[in-house]
């Protein structure tokens, strides 16, 4: 019987004996399995108060919409979106004197009217983009987009709507305040949609074109009371 290390095979003369390769055991044949990774459970991520999200989005949008692209917050958006409203009807001219020289019983079920319609308004404006950003690829939840939208849509255009409360639409800073802060809002919409979506930012642009364009329009020029 041949020993663990070698086998020798009797090839012709003694001293011409060949070595053949040692055997190896079974256990040596296995392939080597490697371990599987460690696997951490933590606690999962904190979601952030309202306050932490306003604050946040004002002074740190990109690193905010990082941590709440998947946390939706329908009580701040619709409360700014209906204070929104109402300061823009005192920031266009012809509106705010309506408003002014009308009666209580008049002024009261107009403003109540624009409460109520603008925050729809957004919202389905946010929706349209969401459904748009589904066709292109995104793959976010409607609620996170729509309301932080609308929070960023308002923070954007609070400069304006400052300004304009206490100048004429004509001026020129009124103007140029409000080219600004539509930059800024594009900006803004379009990183959104870059994060909630995980699209990137050509497609993210082309998704909320109309949503721009639609509060461009309605919201931002002072075409009508």
């Amino acid at each position: 019987m041949p020993d663990e290390t070698s086998l020798y095979i009797y090839g012709a003369p003694p001293e011409e004996y060949t070595t053949v390769t040692p055997a190896v055991s079974p256990r040596q044949q296995q392939p080597y399995q490697q371990p599987p990774p460690q696997q951490f459970s933590g606690p999962p991520p904190r979601r952030l108060h309202w306050k932490e999200v306003l604050s946040g989005l004002t002074l740190r949008p990109l690193r905010t919409m990082d941590a709440v692209r998947d946390q939706a917050v329908w009580w701040p958006a619709l409360i700014m979106s209906a204070l929104g409203g109402a300061l823009a009807v005192f920031a266009n001219d012809a509106s705010r004197k309506e408003i002014v020289d009308s009666t209580l019983a008049t002024s009261v079920p107009a403003l109540g009217m624009v409460i109520v319609i603008v925050p729809v308004f957004c919202a389905l404006l946010g929706l349209v983009s969401h459904a748009l950003a589904t066709q292109f690829g995104g793959n976010g939840s409607p609620t996170p987009f729509i309301t932080l939208s609308m929070i960023l849509v308002w923070i954007a255009d609070a400069p304006r709507l400052v300004v304009a409360m206490f100048a004429p639409d004509d001026n020129a800073i009124v103007a140029a305040i409000g080219i600004a802060s539509f930059a800024l809002t594009a900006w803004l919409l379009t990183m959104l949609m870059t994060r909630v979506h995980e699209l990137p930012w050509p497609r993210a642009l082309g998704c909320v074109a109309v949503e721009l364009i639609a509060l461009l329009l309605v919201l931002k020029l002072p075409l009508a009371s």
